[in-house]
């Protein structure tokens, strides 16, 4: 029985991913500009945030401009082994922005939540060594599952010669392989997704106490730590519903393509959904750091400022042309009288 392809076209996949490509790569490249030239900021990034802020930005950059490749690939090209490879790139490029966006979050519940057991307390101090160690082996995981999927893959399809030295027994260990590191991948997956959602409402249960502890005095909306605590972890919830959606979606797609005999996603679907997962992450962050909120407004007003003198010196050039010498002096007398009233 021929399973059932849940499809979407490309003239549809255009139409939802062109705008979000170009949105995303605009907020990014703003963000990493932000974080690249920390002096025109009012506030510099602590670390390890330097580093997870940069890490996802990145990431999410990387990803888009792959996508816009991989679309020509898949297109034009049609090569099996090329269109294997770039989709195990864009997989790399997601799975680091997933669990990059963990241990943000992470890094929040952290920071805002007094430590109290042994264990956090020295995570705490050792907390920028922790996070350098995790996106290092995050990336050597994802990277080493992308090795062993795409020489199965090209391997088991016949696109590559193979010879005598490989035998069926090397392709079923290959297999066997991909097996493993699939399952891997999805627990450590479900792993993060535990990890996201109890630091998140861990640190707005903490949060709501405080507050509410506070709320007597009458003055912790005026705290601007209380204030900056609040909006980190609104958005940090706002993220970890994201995840749990994206992951979610993650999951079914995997094991419906692996297991289910009656259906399973086309890319397209699962670029698009992946695109729509990104954009979300990219608001949370222009909403969630005071930095990137204030530099986007500088510029704002900069190009108001600009635009505004402009106008506002062409308008007085243009009137003052058209008054005459006798309309100047009657305007400068009763400017006189006014002031001496």
């Amino acid at each position: 029985m021929e399973r059932t392809l849940i499809n979407l076209s490309e003239q549809a996949f255009l139409l939802i991913n062109g705008p979000l490509i170009f949105l995303n790569l605009t907020a990014n490249i703003f963000y990493a500009c932000c974080l690249i030239f920390p002096t025109c900021n009012r506030q510099r990034f602590k670390q390890p945030l330097n580093i997870l802020l940069g890490y996802l930005v990145w990431c999410t950059i990387f990803y888009f401009i792959s996508l816009m490749l991989v679309g020509g690939v898949i297109n034009y090209v049609g090569d099996f082994n090329v269109s294997v490879v770039s989709w195990m790139i864009l997989s790399c490029y997601v799975h680091c922005s997933m669990t990059c966006s963990v241990w943000l979050n992470f890094y929040y519940y952290i920071q805002i939540v007094p430590s109290q057991r042994a264990l956090l307390i020295w995570v705490k101090r050792n907390l920028r060594s922790i996070t350098c160690v995790a996106l290092f082996l995050d990336a050597i995981l994802f990277c080493f599952d992308g090795v062993i999927n795409i020489v199965h893959l090209t391997t088991s399809s016949g696109f590559t010669d193979i010879n005598d030295t490989w035998t069926d027994n090397h392709i079923e260990e290959l297999y066997l392989s991909s097996q493993v590191c699939f399952f891997i991948l999805k627990v450590y997956i479900w792993i993060c997704l535990c990890i996201m959602m109890v630091s998140s409402f861990s640190t707005a249960h903490y949060l709501y106490r405080h507050i509410r502890s506070m709320a007597w005095g009458g003055s912790y909306f005026s705290c601007p730590t209380i204030r900056s605590q609040m909006r980190v972890t609104i958005t940090g919830i706002s993220q970890a519903v994201l995840y749990l959606l994206y992951a979610t979606f993650y999951f079914f797609d995997a094991f419906t393509y692996i297991f289910s005999s009656q259906f399973h996603l086309n890319t397209w679907v699962s670029f698009t959904v992946t695109s729509l997962y990104l954009s979300g992450t990219t608001v949370n962050l222009g909403i969630g750091q005071t930095a990137f909120k204030r530099s986007a407004a500088d510029v704002w007003k900069a190009l108001k400022a600009l635009c505004g003198v402009g106008m506002a010196t062409n308008d007085v050039k243009m009137h003052s042309s058209q008054l005459t010498s006798g309309e100047i002096a009657n305007t400068v007398t009763v400017g006189v009288q006014m002031s001496l009233r």
